[in-house]
């Protein structure tokens, strides 16, 4: 998060991209808004109890694949194939005057959404 919590960035989101040529790729999530960032960041955290849900909502070009330099995903005439992932892990951005951060517990692992089919 930036700005005092009013800019929440999720940069641990993943699109697994499989266009209608077969290409596969990577998109990391990347706001065009805030390409770079000047000043202090701090962990964007969720926390939910068990069997809780958090939605977030996104458009295709808020996506950007380091790999191939794209800069949204671009859905070709045919099946394209798109899955979400998303990495948990701990505090990563320990500010001094928030160290009691490092202390909570953070559910850390990999998920993966069900693979979503988009006819264009």
């Amino acid at each position: 998060m930036m700005a005092n919590g009013k800019v929440q960035l999720p940069d641990n989101i993943t699109l697994n991209f499989n266009d209608a040529r077969g290409r596969e790729r990577k998109f990391k999530f990347g706001d065009k808004k805030h390409p770079i960032v000047a000043g202090r960041l701090d962990d964007y955290i969720v926390p939910l109890r068990a069997g809780s849900t958090y939605t977030l909502r996104f458009t295709l070009d808020q996506f950007w694949s380091h790999d191939t330099s794209e800069f949204e995903v671009r859905l070709l005439p045919g099946k394209n194939q798109l899955s979400a992932e998303f990495e948990g892990g701990g505090a990563r951005l320990v500010n001094l005057d928030m160290p009691g951060i490092k202390l909570m517990n953070f559910w850390t692992g990999k998920v993966q959404s069900n693979t979503l089919s988009i006819e264009k």
